[in-house]
C-alpha cells in the first residue's frame, strides 16, 4: 500500500481531530493519573480537535503562521493514516528552533515506518523555512515513544513538565540538528 504525505488542508480536519484523539488518548492511558487522563477522554472528542486543526489551518492560510508545518500521510483511497505539527519554539528568540508540537499515526497503522516518514518530511519542511534544531517533548512515562525518537536519531537534551488538568507531569526533551536520521 502507498502512503503520500503532503500538507494538510481545511477537508481534513475531521480525519485530523479522529487520528489526533484516539492515538492520544491510546497512547497515553496508564501515563498519567487517571482523573487527568479520563478528563481528556471526555472533554476532548475527536470535533474539538478538529476545530483546533482548523484554526491552525486557517491561521496558515491568512500568513499569520507561515513557518507552521501541517503534513498528512494518507493512503490511495485518502484516508488520513496519521499527521506531524511542527512550528518554531515559543520560547527560542533567535527563530532557529522549530518544535514538534504533535506527531500521531493510527493505531492499526503503527509500526510500519509512517511516524518515520512524517518526521523525516517534516524536518525537512521546517529546515526549508530556517530552523536549524528541531525539538520536542515526550512523556517521560511514554516509553513506546521515547524508544521511537531514540531509533530516529534524537538526542535527549533535557527535562521538563507539562501541565496536563493541574498535574505537572515529567517529559523528555529530544533534540535533532535538522536533519532526521531514516529520513
Amino acid at each position: 500500500m502507498n502512503v503520500r504525505i503532503r500538507s494538510a488542508v481545511l477537508g481534513d480536519v475531521a480525519a485530523l481531530g479522529r487520528v489526533m484523539v484516539m492515538s492520544w488518548v491510546s497512547a497515553h492511558q496508564g501515563q498519567m493519573p487517571d482523573e487527568a487522563w479520563r478528563r481528556r477522554v471526555d472533554e476532548w472528542t475527536p470535533e474539538v480537535s478538529a476545530q483546533g486543526w482548523a484554526r491552525v489551518l486557517g491561521d496558515q492560510s491568512n500568513g499569520e503562521d507561515r513557518r507552521d508545518v501541517l503534513l498528512i500521510a494518507d493512503d490511495e483511497a485518502g484516508q488520513l493514516l496519521g499527521l506531524v505539527y511542527g512550528r518554531a519554539a515559543k520560547d527560542d528568540d533567535t527563530g532557529s528552533i522549530a518544535e514538534i508540537r504533535a506527531l500521531y499515526v493510527s493505531l492499526d497503522r503503527q509500526g510500519q515506518g509512517i511516524g518515520a516518514a512524517l518526521l523525516g518530511a517534516a524536518t525537512e519542511e521546517l529546515t526549508k523555512l530556517g530552523f536549524a534544531t528541531i525539538r520536542l517533548e515526550v512523556l517521560s512515562a511514554n516509553l513506546p515513544a521515547r524508544g521511537f525518537y531514540e531509533q530516529m536519531g534524537g538526542r535527549e537534551v533535557g527535562q521538563g513538565t507539562f501541565d496536563e488538568d493541574g498535574y505537572l507531569l515529567p517529559v523528555t526533551i529530544y533534540e535533532w540538528a535538522s536533519h532526521i536520521r531514516g529520513s
